[in-house]
Parts: C-alpha cells; sequence; structure tokens
C-alpha cells in the first residue's frame, strides 16, 4: 500500500513523502538558516480526516469510526499498514535531515492520525495498538524509535501533543500527564502542547477567545516532565509571552497566526517596537483560506501574505505626489500607510473624531474588542510616517477642489438604505450603527432586528448583553458566508445562550406600530411583536462624493468600492498604496 497517498489535508499542503521534495525543502532551510536560525519541519499524517476528494479513496484510521461529522467512515489500518506508516514517519525525518532541517516535530494532536490512536473516542482497537493508554500510545512511541533509528539518537525530536479533549470520554488533563511522562521517559526532547480531537473552534479560536486561554495546559505538563515545555495559542503580544515565561508556565513560546499578522514579530519584540506589531486579532481569514476554501494563506492584517515578494515590496515613487484621502477605516488607513512609505505627501481626512470607521462599532460587539488592535497600530505608524491625520472634517466637492490634490483616495465606508418593506416608513426604526455607537440605549425591552448576516447577529448579540429580548429576523436558512467559518458556530450557540430568537427563511411582509407580520415558507403568516425596531441589513457603499468630484487619479476603496470584509478593505488600501 502507498500511505502517503492516503495522507493530504488540503491542496497547499507541503510534502516530505518522497526523495524527490529533499531539494525544495533544502533551498526553503537554506534561505532560514542564512539569518542564523534554527529550522524544525512539522510531521503529520490526517488519518481519518484526510480529503477525500484528493486522496480518491477511502481514509484511514485506527478504528472504523466517523472522526467529524460529515466526514467519511474511515477504514481501519491493519498492523501491517500501521508498521509501515511508522516506517514512513522514520523515512520522513531522514529526509528532513537529508534537507538540512534541525529538529522534527510530530504533530500528535487536532485530531489527526496519531491523535485519533491515543484518543480513547477513536482507537476502540482490541489488540495491542487499542485499550490501555500503554496500548494507543504504542503507535507514536514506534514512530519516536523509528525516527531515532534513521537520524541517530541525538537528533531532536519533538511532540505536538494533544493533552486535553473537549468531548466527553476524550484525553483529559491528567492522561494527557500521563502521555507526555512517557513520551518524555522515551527520549523525546520537547513536547509541543497543543489540544487533541477538539473542534476547529478550540484550536483555531475565534476572535471572542481570551489571549493565552490555553497556557494552562502547557502549566499542567511542565510539572511532570524534564523536557522543555512550548506553549501556544492566541499568545498575541511580546509582554503577555514574557509573562508566561517569568512565571515558570513554559519554557518556550509558539507562534502561528500571530507570525502571518506580522513576520517581523520577533524582530519588534526584541527591538522593543511593541506598538508597531500587528496583532493577529484572530479574524481567522488564513483559516477561511487553508480549510475551508483549499486556497493559498492569506491575512486580513497583512496583504502581503500569499503574494509575490517582489510585489509585495514598496519601493519610493518616482514623483512625490499630494494624496488625499477621504475616510479613515481599515481601507484608508492602509492606503495612506502605504502611499506614505512610498515618499508621498498624504493626507487622510475623517468626518468622525478617531480614526477607525466601522471598526470603532464593530469593537463594542461582546468578544470583538481586539479590533481595536488594528486602530491602535495605524494610530501610532500613520504619525511616524509623516501622515497628516485631520478629524472631525466633513470633506465634499469645494474642500477637494480647494485642496487640489494630485489624488484622490474614496475610503468612505457604506450606509444602510430603508429596506422597501410595506409600512416601514410609518414607523420609527434605528440603524445598528446608532445602536452599537450608543447615540440611542435600548435596555429590557423587545427589539426585532432585521437581517441575520454578521451585522444582525452581532448587533442582536450587543443588545441581549443589556437585558433586552432579541428577535431576529433572516431571510435565509444558511449563515452568511460573510461570517469567518470558525466563529459562526461559536456566535451561533452564544446568541442561544443570551436567548436571542432567530427566525430563518421568513418574508417580511409588513411592518406596524408594534409588530412585524411575517411569512414563512409554509406560506403561514405570523406577528412578531416589538418595542423596537433595527435596521441591519441593505448596505450600498457611500461613494457619491467620487461622482461629483473630477481629479485625474481617483480611486475606490474597501466598502465605498463595495461592502465586505476588513480583509477586502486593507488589501484594497494596500494595492492603491503601492499603484500611486
Amino acid at each position: 500500500m502507498r500511505a502517503f497517498s492516503r495522507r493530504r489535508h488540503g491542496t497547499t499542503q507541503p510534502r516530505i513523502d518522497a526523495d524527490e521534495f529533499i531539494p525544495g525543502l533544502h533551498r526553503l532551510v537554506q534561505a532560514i538558516h542564512q539569518y542564523g536560525v534554527k529550522v524544525g519541519i512539522e510531521l503529520a499524517h490526517p488519518g481519518g480526516v484526510a480529503d477525500i476528494r484528493l486522496i480518491k479513496t477511502q481514509p484511514v484510521a485506527p478504528s472504523s469510526i466517523q472522526i467529524k461529522s460529515g466526514a467519511v467512515i474511515p477504514r481501519a489500518l491493519t498492523k501491517e499498514e500501521i508498521e509501515e506508516i511508522v516506517d514512513m514517519f522514520g523515512k520522513a525525518a531522514l529526509r528532513a535531515k537529508k534537507a538540512g532541517f534541525d529538529m522534527v516535530e510530530i504533530q500528535a494532536g487536532h485530531g489527526l492520525l496519531i491523535n485519533q490512536f491515543l484518543s480513547p473516542l477513536y482507537n476502540k482497537r482490541r489488540d495491542e495498538f487499542g485499550g490501555s493508554l500503554d496500548g494507543r500510545i504504542r503507535f507514536l512511541k514506534m514512530i519516536v524509535e523509528k525516527i531515532k533509528d534513521y537520524n541517530g539518537k541525538s537528533f531532536p525530536i519533538s511532540i505536538r501533543l494533544g493533552v486535553e479533549e473537549f468531548e466527553e470520554g476524550g484525553i483529559n488533563i491528567e492522561e494527557g500527564k500521563c502521555i507526555a511522562k512517557k513520551l518524555s521517559d522515551v527520549g523525546v526532547d520537547a513536547i509541543h502542547v497543543t489540544l487533541g480531537g477538539a473542534t476547529i473552534e478550540k484550536r483555531l479560536e475565534p476572535m471572542p477567545y481570551p489571549q493565552g486561554w490555553r497556557v494552562y495546559l502547557a502549566e499542567g505538563i511542565k510539572k511532570v516532565v524534564d523536557v522543555p515545555v512550548i506553549a501556544v495559542g492566541v499568545i498575541r503580544e511580546p509582554w503577555f509571552a514574557e509573562k508566561i515565561l517569568q512565571e515558570g508556565k513554559a519554557d518556550f513560546i509558539a507562534l502561528g497566526r500571530a507570525l502571518i499578522a506580522d513576520p517581523q514579530w520577533p524582530k519588534k519584540a526584541l527591538m522593543e517596537e511593541e506598538k508597531i506589531i500587528r496583532r493577529c486579532f484572530s479574524c481567522n481569514e488564513c483559516v477561511r483560506a487553508r480549510h475551508f476554501e483549499d486556497l493559498p494563506i492569506r491575512c486580513s492584517f497583512n496583504p502581503t501574505i500569499g503574494i509575490d515578494k517582489k510585489f509585495a515590496s514598496i519601493k519610493k515613487a518616482k514623483h512625490k505626489k499630494k494624496v488625499m484621502i477621504v475616510g479613515a477605516g481599515p481601507a484608508g488607513m492602509e492606503a495612506a500607510r502605504v502611499a506614505a512609505l512610498r515618499g508621498h505627501d498624504v493626507y487622510l481626512f475623517d468626518k468622525e473624531d478617531q480614526i477607525g470607521g466601522t471598526l470603532n462599532i464593530a469593537a463594542v460587539v461582546p468578544g470583538k474588542d481586539k479590533l481595536r488592535w488594528i486602530i491602535e497600530y495605524y494610530a501610532y505608524a500613520l504619525p511616524k510616517l509623516g501622515v497628516h491625520i485631520q478629524l472631525k472634517e466633513f470633506i465634499d466637492k469645494q474642500k477637494i477642489e480647494a485642496f487640489s490634490p494630485d489624488v484622490v483616495i474614496i475610503a468612505t465606508g457604506s450606509e444602510l438604505i430603508m429596506p422597501q418593506i410595506q409600512g416601514i416608513k410609518n414607523i420609527s426604526c434605528l440603524s445598528f450603527k446608532e445602536v452599537l455607537k450608543g447615540e440611542v440605549k435600548i435596555e429590557r425591552e423587545k427589539v426585532v432586528v432585521l437581517g441575520g448576516g454578521l451585522i444582525g447577529l452581532e448587533t442582536a448579540l450587543f443588545l441581549a448583553s443589556f437585558g433586552n429580548d432579541v428577535t431576529v429576523l433572516k431571510r435565509y436558512k444558511t449563515i452568511s458566508k460573510d461570517i469567518d467559518p470558525v466563529y459562526a458556530p461559536h456566535l451561533l450557540s452564544i446568541l442561544q445562550k443570551q436567548g436571542v430568537k432567530i427566525i430563518s427563511e421568513v418574508t417580511i411582509m409588513e411592518i406596524e406600530q408594534n409588530h412585524v407580520l411575517i411569512k414563512n415558507n409554509s406560506k403561514e403568516l405570523n406577528k412578531v411583536y416589538f418595542d423596537k425596531i433595527v435596521l441591519t441589513r441593505e448596505l450600498m457603499p457611500s461613494n457619491k462624493l467620487a461622482k461629483e468630484i473630477e481629479v485625474d487619479e481617483i480611486y475606490l476603496i474597501g466598502d465605498a468600492l463595495k461592502p465586505r470584509r476588513i480583509f477586502n478593505a486593507i488589501y484594497e488600501g494596500f494595492m492603491i498604496g503601492r499603484r500611486i
């Protein structure tokens, strides 16, 4: 059997299952080593969660048990196949050593094959590879021994170990400690503490999860092993990472998404330039691309991720221009940053009293305060680059003409339009912006929210936090594709706990003074009563200014072009800033 043909877990996954990949990996290692940095590679096998669209055959696992909802039921491995996979791990580690890697890490968490063997949830075998902990750990111990056979006993091996599963009947922290202790006894050089068999929400946490919430796992493992312990999970700021080390909860800190948002994170931390770090705010745009869309990785905060290095570079412009940017939301702020780096004379205007645009509104939703990190980054970076920021300044055609810019960038965001619903003009409706900005306070009232997209659901959550009885009226059955797929189930769960009612697949027929008349798919009519009604749907670009002015160079970016996500806004700001 060619076991590697059953290993693919994504279209952009690097491979090390054949010698033909050694030269490319060697070039990668050389590029990293030139900076005096050690480099390791993680060896993984997805087992029962392999993507059947890619492997074109039935996945394999310790037992024939469905690993996750909707997945294909895998086939149980034979003993001969287990030994073959063990040997594949050993050979992969040897290739890593030949390519110049300084160590290997074995992925034994996240519900992948080794974790499936360790977990009593997925391992129901009755032979020597199942049953007791000694049986369930046998596969992993054999892999460690095989790597040492191929590479020598001194070649470093780290284990990315899932020490706790949140499903009932899975590995708990006490059993995780036992596994870690047994691995350190067989010569493993470090334990990288992570989760096992958890839902993707726990492994790739959405924004509301607090910084470092998983550190307790590393702290627990460190008490029972003598080898270095690595902590990971929503560690975003140098001061926080340093605190973990100083308190003796771990020996090393692992950064994942934090380094996608800012590859210069360690250097900036070393130089005590923490304010200029792009702190990952867990929007999971990277996860969406990699795990849900099978696309190369991308980042909302770092638009250079996933594009050619030369194209991502920012060079000085040949001719200095006077650049006027109207709107200091994420698109406008990024355009200002890049244009300033290009050497232009940049003026950033906004009608509000602070930069950030709708980020200031979105950040008040419970669990979304990390969005302020974006604003804090630009608030520090833009003045240092010489950007002239002018707030509380409403810009019209006359002011633009008087300013006489060479370039105008319109980044004025979007606006809410009144939906075409019978009776809606006869009542006093509130917009989500009025509610989230605190211009209108609603407490302990019956509130109907029109719209079940991201804005509607988060507005409902905000309203529920003030003791309101909230009902969301939603046109579609499925949740919006614009919502981070990791955050979506978390948001729905929190809304349910808060008692928010979501009525899907309804058509709003009419709005009266105290109720909304709705029709469901069965053509039944029902009334939903309210004290207040909040509009969150029907957004349109706010770009009327662009149609009024005549400038040689004018650009529309962000929601002023089309209402979308933070990723689109910052990416477009970068691209236009680089272009002018």
